[in-house]
């Protein structure tokens, strides 16, 4: 997973350089502002996703905006200038079994199949490039695979 504002072309897989396509998922994202922290499910379109590697890059003004709005709904919460956010997945709807489907998801008959987000730091290790192999790259090498 990356995010759009670290990256130079937004509209490219940053490791394979293919055509990113615009998908609607179903996402989990915590928000925490001052002492509160509530997770939130979003359904939207502000993934992109790389049809030949298993990237997404995340809108990242656009999550900010459901954090934001999800911490301005709640008046009993402070909003101080600490908000912070982070998408920890995507729900996968597909690995709900048939017979549970009408149930809510989160019940504890029915859990939430969430497919994890690596961070960008941790795709260091799945390049496929052995000098990497398990480390964080630098900042120039990280550029260059921009």
């Amino acid at each position: 997973m990356f995010w759009s504002d670290s990256l130079v072309n937004k509209k490219k897989c940053p490791l394979c350089h293919s055509t990113l396509e615009n998908e609607y998922h179903h996402y989990i994202m915590v928000t925490r502002s001052g002492e509160e922290t509530t997770a939130l499910g979003a359904a939207n379109d502000y993934g992109a996703f790389c049809p030949e590697c298993p990237v997404v890059v995340l809108d990242k003004n656009g999550f900010e905006r459901l954090a934001r709005e999800n911490v301005e709904k709640n008046p009993d919460w402070k909003m101080s200038g600490d908000l912070s956010f982070i998408v920890i997945g995507i729900v996968n709807l597909n690995a709900v079994p048939e017979d549970k489907r009408h149930l809510p998801l989160g019940g504890d008959d029915n859990p939430i199949p969430i497919v994890e987000f690596l961070r960008e730091i941790d795709t260091a290790s799945q390049t496929g490039a052995p000098r990497h192999k398990g480390k964080r790259l630098s900042g120039n090498q990280r550029r260059r695979r921009r």
